[in-house]
C-alpha cells in the first residue's frame, strides 16, 4: 500500500513495518539532524528556531541538512528533492525550522533567469498578465514543506518572511515554482493576493493555466 508519507510498503511484512514506521515518523514530526545544533538560529517562531544554511555553511553541515529535502520529495514525489547541499552559481538557500534537533519545515531559495507574471482569479484560478516571460535573474521559492504533525501553525509563512529579510528583494518581488500543491497556492495567495511572480517552463506554465482549481 501507499501512504501519505510517500512510502509504498506491505503492511504486516516485519521489515516493511519496521521501515515504514521510521519514514512515517519523518513525514509526520519530521526528521532529527543534530547537526543543526551547530548552527546559530536567524530567528524565532515560539518555541522554534529558525535556521539559514548557505554556502557559509559547512560542506558537512548543508550535506546533513540537506536530508529534509529528500523527507520534503518522498510526500510530494512529483516534485523534486531540489537541494543536496551542494553551492551552486543558482545560490541555493535553504530556510529551517527546528523543534530541537527535529527539522520540522523548510523553505528552498535559489535563483531563476524567468518569470510569469500571473494573476489570480475569484474562483482560484490562475491567468497570465503579459505574454512574455520577464527575462532577469532573481530569487525565486523553489520548495515549501512542512512536517504534518506541524501544519497550520503557520510556519510556511514565518520561512518565506524570514527568507525575504534575509535576501535582497521583497516578498512582492519573489519568483515561485509552479506547479503549487494545494497549501502552497493558499500560501501564495495570502502573501500575493493579485498577481505574482511564476517561474516555470512553457509547458508546465499552460498545464497550470488549464487547470481548474482543486
Amino acid at each position: 500500500m501507499k501512504c501519505d508519507c510517500g512510502l509504498s510498503y506491505v503492511p504486516g511484512h516485519p521489515d516493511d513495518e519496521t521501515y515504514h514506521a521510521q519514514i512515517h515518523a519523518e513525514y509526520l514530526s519530521g526528521p532529527e539532524i543534530p547537526v543543526i545544533r551547530l548552527l546559530s538560529p536567524c530567528a524565532t517562531d515560539g518555541p522554534l528556531s529558525i535556521y539559514v544554511v548557505d554556502g557559509t555553511c559547512l560542506e558537512a553541515i548543508r550535506c546533513a541538512l540537506a536530508h529534509v529535502a529528500m523527507v520534503a520529495h518522498r510526500s510530494m514525489p512529483e516534485y523534486p528533492a531540489g537541494y543536496d547541499g551542494t553551492v551552486t552559481e543558482d545560490d541555493q538557500r535553504l530556510y529551517l525550522a527546528a523543534d530541537g534537533a527535529r527539522i520540522v519545515a523548510m523553505a528552498l531559495t535559489t535563483l531563476d533567469d524567468a518569470s510569469w507574471r500571473l494573476a489570480w482569479q475569484a474562483d482560484g484560478s490562475l491567468t497570465l498578465i503579459e505574454p512574455v516571460a520577464s527575462i532577469s535573474r532573481s530569487h525565486k521559492i523553489a520548495r515549501v514543506w512542512t512536517a504534518a504533525a506541524y501544519r497550520r501553525r503557520g510556519l510556511a509563512l514565518r520561512l518565506i518572511q524570514t527568507a525575504s529579510g534575509l535576501l535582497p528583494c521583497a516578498i512582492a518581488d519573489l519568483g515561485w515554482e509552479l506547479p503549487f500543491t494545494p497549501g502552497g497556492a493558499r500560501l501564495v495567495q495570502r502573501l500575493c493576493p493579485e498577481v505574482f511572480w511564476a517561474c516555470c517552463d512553457t509547458f508546465t506554465l499552460q498545464e497550470v493555466l488549464q487547470t481548474a482549481p482543486a
